[in-house]
């Protein structure tokens, strides 16, 4: 049977996976309580000043419960991990278990560090398989040094070290930097000198928006055709 010829459309206008980073206390977890239809999956407890339907995880098993409970069914259409560096902890300290050791150093030829990406990466698929769009809440990283007696401040990034943060990244449609300008809420979807960010959704390719649900995910339309939502959660 000959090849045909055929342009498959968009399954989505709006990132399956979105990732939000930037200064502590700066309105992340309560922007996400603002969110309908999104369960906050609380790994840092910092959700005990906020209304939403919010679910603490104490610890890694209590996250893979929650996973196994979610496949059986549930009524949201998000849900926002807060934070990612706390599954990223658990997912070291249960390699360290496992393997009997005091640190994922001590594992021969990077092993521990492949095991804890490993278990990282598949807790992220694993909820995005049970639900429409998964958001990652992570802090920022401001890296700086003295070379050759310069100041060298690298861009603001995710604070997840090696290859797993570059995995994570490349596993979200959209990247997005919160911070303030002035009284404003903003997240910022442009990269630069100053910080790491992007996107593959049209709408949000090299945007810089105040930080508003509607300007993130955009109604879609079943002919695939999108419009703004009114709602400005």
């Amino acid at each position: 049977m000959a090849l045909k010829k055929v342009k498959s459309k968009p399954v989505s206008i709006n990132p399956g996976i979105l990732l939000l980073y930037g200064p502590p206390k700066v309105g992340k977890t309560t922007m996400l309580s603002k969110l309908d239809d999104c369960l906050i999956i609380d790994t840092e407890s910092g959700s005990s000043m906020i209304e939403g339907y919010i679910h603490k995880v104490n610890n890694r098993q209590e996250l893979i419960n929650l996973v196994k409970e979610a496949k059986d069914g549930h009524d949201y259409k998000y849900f926002a991990i807060d934070t990612i560096d706390k599954v990223v902890d658990w997912a070291e300290k249960a390699v360290c278990r496992e393997y009997e050791v005091p640190s994922i150093a001590d594992l021969s030829f990077g092993k521990g560090y492949a095991l804890v990406r490993e278990k990282v990466m598949n807790t992220i698929h694993n909820l995005k398989d049970c639900v429409d769009h998964l958001i990652v809440v992570g802090h920022r990283k401001v890296a700086r040094a003295i070379v050759d007696g310069k100041a060298i401040v690298e861009p603001e990034s995710l604070d997840i070290t090696g290859k797993l943060k570059n995995m994570i990244m490349s596993d979200c449609d959209a990247i997005g930097y919160v911070h303030r300008e002035e009284e404003n809420l903003m997240v910022s979807f442009k990269s630069n000198e100053a910080v790491e960010a992007g996107s593959r959704c049209e709408h949000l390719k090299g945007q810089i928006v105040e930080f508003k649900w509607n300007l993130i995910y955009k109604k879609e339309k079943k002919d695939g055709v999108s419009k703004t939502s009114k709602s400005e959660k």
